[in-house]
Order: C-alpha cells, then structure tokens, then sequence
C-alpha cells in the first residue's frame, strides 16, 4: 500500500503536493490508530467542523479545498438527507491506492456543519460501494424531530475567498 500510495501522489503533478498531507492520514494515523481508525477519524472530522462553524454549502465546499480535502458539492438535499459528492485527482488517487483508504474524516465535518446549521442530530456514512470513478458519496441523515443538544447559534468561521 504504502508504495503505490506514493506512486499515485507523486506520480501526478496536481496531487504531489499533498504527499506529506497523505503521508500523516493515510500512513502513520492510521498506524497510531489501528483498528479504531475509522471511528476516531470519524469523531476527529466532528471535532474540526466545531472549530471552524460555516455558514452556508458554499463555504463547506470553499472549506474543503482550500483544506485539500477535494472538490465538494451537493447531489441531492432534503430535510431527511443531504448527498454530497467528493471528487478531485487526491480523491481519486487515494482511493486507487488502498481500499482501506476511507472519507470518515471528511463525513465527520459534514455531519457536524449539518447539526450546527439545522440545530437537528446529524450523522454521516460513507459507503465504499458507493465509489464511482474516483468520486466518494457521503450521506448526511438528519432527524427534523432530534433538536441537537448543543444547538447554540455560533459565529460562523470567515474564510477567505477565491
């Protein structure tokens, strides 16, 4: 894995500049991690979205890639449910390279930017079998009749934009 993760990274000039990046996530956290690597990256992503509040679709997807975490964007919205889809050449080549590879981090940061902007429970699952063509499909479920414990209307996170 850790061999053609780098040919994949390095190999292509619009993601080698994110090797240190997948060097961290995808090698030594989820060496320090183990098994509950998922779950706390999950929980991490949560953590992330907490600290940096925004306000608005727009600023969700600025806020990944100006973070490198890929290209962002909504397929579909309902009170139940938001589909976003993930996509991007890191995207694509992190998936290439391991199947182990996972969005639980990026799937945390949604849920929690959905609870915060709602004020409803939110939680988020990434389906491996929902990968298509180096795309990852994240599933934000909301329940309209859960108000979140913690809803506080917070001061939303000022980005700089493109």
């Amino acid at each position: 894995m850790n061999n053609n993760l780098y040919k994949k990274i390095m190999g292509n000039k619009e993601t080698s500049n994110y090797w240190g990046q997948e060097l961290l996530r995808d090698i030594l956290i989820n060496d320090l991690l183990g098994d509950d690597n998922h779950s706390i990256l999950y929980w991490a992503g949560k953590k992330i979205a907490r600290r940096f509040p925004l306000k608005d679709a727009l600023d969700v997807s600025l806020f990944f890639k100006q973070s490198g975490l890929g290209d962002l964007s909504i397929i579909s919205e309902n009170k139940h449910e938001i589909k976003w889809v993930l996509s991007g050449e890191i995207i694509k080549a992190r998936i290439e390279s391991s199947s182990d590879n996972d969005f639980m981090f990026e799937a945390g940061i949604l849920a929690q930017i959905a609870q915060q902007q709602l004020g409803v429970i939110a939680e988020a699952e990434m389906n491996p079998k929902e990968d298509k063509n180096g795309k990852v499909i994240i599933r934000v479920h909301m329940d309209p009749k859960s108000p979140a414990n913690d809803y506080d209307r917070i001061e939303n996170f000022d980005l700089y934009s493109e």
